[in-house]
């Protein structure tokens, strides 16, 4: 197995907007990022993932760029970058920034061109259609934040196509030009010394070799924008080969679409990235068309089965990003536990189960203190697009707002964009102005001062958890180790061994709230960690008591 510096890295994921805000101004930024550092070198991570903080009239949160080359104001200047990259070195941690370059914001100056004329030299840089000999819309796709994916300009009187929302024009990777300044400014960012790229919806950048109208029943039954066309292949090779391969950084995509077969081609030694976000475990309740509000049911054999497919894909050749839960994602403690058995054990026990999965563990801020999901009264609170747009959907079909609400509360991504929380005081010490959105009300609780007052709490586990993959004994099987799900049909119990030569552990994580005997094949010589602290090290079998999670070294 080749061996690569972030194989041993563990990431930490910011959401600017709602880390720290140093100005009091509601809104977190950068300068509240290089007040935190001490933070992150207590806990142990070696990189932050920085979450959009270009240049953005924030219609997406910043995930609709105006100027990749620019710092958003509310998150501070180009030199309080610099010198959370310097700083950040100086203490060993790297910096990713988050790269989106299948569309930009329509204030974004190519796009501002593209669309004052027909003629103009960057017409081309984005994608234009006439419409229909109606006026409709060129086809029937949707774009994934709802509504058509075309958007109609009156001054050229054509329609431009969008994946996302309309005020993210995707550009045209057909056009050279557009792929070879885009290059230009991986390039320029990389010059500064950051440590990679999180590469967001990189597999819509293909787009169909023509547009025309599909079948209700096309696409899995949905009629969505669909990525990871035949051919992309090109595009993301010239992309690695022009800017990545240049670097010693790391790159971990966004890649909706690709199948467990394709892992080794887009993750492999030679493959287009370094890693993958996979989708597949945190998918398992999206509904039809993705509405929130018909969601799937499933249970801990889909979760596992999930898990060791992606596993078993980049066994020999590959790797992947081990993650709960992120800005798009609700919080995992909410997702994966009952209401009536959610804290401190359950929170350890999923942190343990896929902390020595193959892969690098990405941590989401907050999830190291066990922050949950909130339950704002009313939409208005709300301030993701994809929520307002998913609560709007179910009232067209019959929903009430009640209804509606209740399945926001599940699922927005506005669970994971609350405010830190940094202690009991007013906002979880996270702003003294007015928040941009709304402090979890649990923040008098579950907040970061009480977790370092506590050596039990779930930040002090996580940093054993950090310490056992990189520095331990157990550090290379737990990096290279083969893995091999156990138990695969148990309804309570996820298990699984990881093997390197001679070395052999076995990590068992239980989801029920009662007791769970469970047989051990091997005899165990004794317990590396565990989320109770009396766990028993040698017998052949034993009682998982609820939610407890073990970690065996076997002979």
């Amino acid at each position: 197995m080749y061996s690569k510096w972030w194989h041993q890295s563990v990431v930490y994921q910011i959401y600017p907007r709602s880390f720290y805000d140093s100005n009091n101004d509601g809104v977190g930024d950068l300068r509240g990022v290089i007040e935190k550092l001490d933070y992150f070198k207590e806990l142990g991570i070696d990189v932050i993932w920085l979450s959009p903080v270009y240049k953005s009239p924030m219609d997406d949160n910043g995930y609709d760029i105006s100027d990749y080359k620019g710092i958003a104001e509310q998150f501070g200047s180009m030199e309080d970058m610099d010198v959370l990259i310097q700083e950040a070195d100086k203490i060993g941690i790297k910096i990713v920034m988050d790269l989106v370059i299948n569309h930009t914001s329509d204030e974004h100056a190519w796009f501002m061109e593209s669309k004052s004329s027909r003629e103009n030299p960057k017409r081309d840089w984005y994608i234009w259609r006439d419409g229909k000999e109606n006026g409709e819309p060129p086809n029937n796709l949707r774009s994934i934040f709802g509504g058509a994916c075309w958007e109609y300009d009156e001054t050229t009187q054509q329609y431009f196509f969008h994946s996302f929302s309309k005020r993210q024009p995707d550009l045209n990777w057909e056009n050279p030009d557009v792929r070879n300044e885009l290059y230009k400014m991986v390039n320029w960012w990389l010059d500064k010394g950051i440590g990679g790229f999180r590469v967001d919806a990189i597999t819509f950048i293909k787009k169909p070799d023509e547009f025309k109208d599909l079948p209700a029943d096309a696409y899995d039954g949905r009629v969505l924008v669909k990525p990871n066309h035949p051919g992309i292949g090109k595009y993301l090779s010239e992309l690695n080969q022009e800017t990545f391969s240049k670097y010693d950084i790391f790159t971990v995509a966004e890649a909706p679409g690709v199948t467990l077969d394709e892992l080794p081609t887009f993750v492999g030694e030679d493959g287009y990235f370094d890693m993958l976000i996979q989708f597949d475990h945190v998918d398992l309740d999206l509904g039809e068309e993705g509405k929130w509000y018909k969601p799937k049911k499933w249970d801990l054999i889909d979760f596992k089965k999930a898990i060791s497919n992606n596993q078993k894909a980049i066994q020999d050749n590959g790797w992947t990003a081990l993650y709960l839960e992120n800005h798009d994602q609700p919080r995992s403690i909410d997702r994966f536990i009952p209401e009536e058995d959610r804290g401190p054990a359950a929170g350890k026990m999923l942190a343990t189960l896929y902390f020595f999965l193959k892969g690098t563990p990405f941590i989401y801020q907050g999830q190291e203190i066990g922050m949950t999901n909130v339950k704002y009264s009313s939409i208005s609170e709300y301030d993701d697009i994809a929520s307002i747009d998913q609560y709007q959907s179910a009232l067209e079909e019959g929903y009430t707002e009640q209804e509606a609400l209740s399945y926001i509360h599940k699922r927005s991504r506005d669970n994971s964009r609350t405010p830190m929380q940094w202690n009991d005081q007013i906002n979880g010490g996270f702003t003294k102005g007015e928040p941009w959105l709304k402090t979890n009300s649990n923040y008098s609780f579950v907040n970061v001062n009480n977790n370092l007052k506590d050596t039990q709490s779930l930040f002090y586990y996580y940093k054993k958890l950090i310490n056992l993959r990189k520095n331990s004994s157990y550090a290379d099987i737990f990096t290279y180790g083969e893995f091999k799900e156990v138990m695969e049909e148990h309804p309570q119990v996820f298990a699984y061994t990881r093997t390197l030569q001679d070395k052999e552990v076995l990590v068992v994580a239980s989801f029920s709230n009662e007791e769970v005997s469970i047989p051990l094949e091997k005899e165990a010589r004794g317990v590396i960690i565990s989320n109770y602290e009396d766990s028993t090290e040698n017998l052949r079998s034993f009682i998982l008591r609820p939610y407890e999670s073990v970690v065996y070294d076997i002979k």
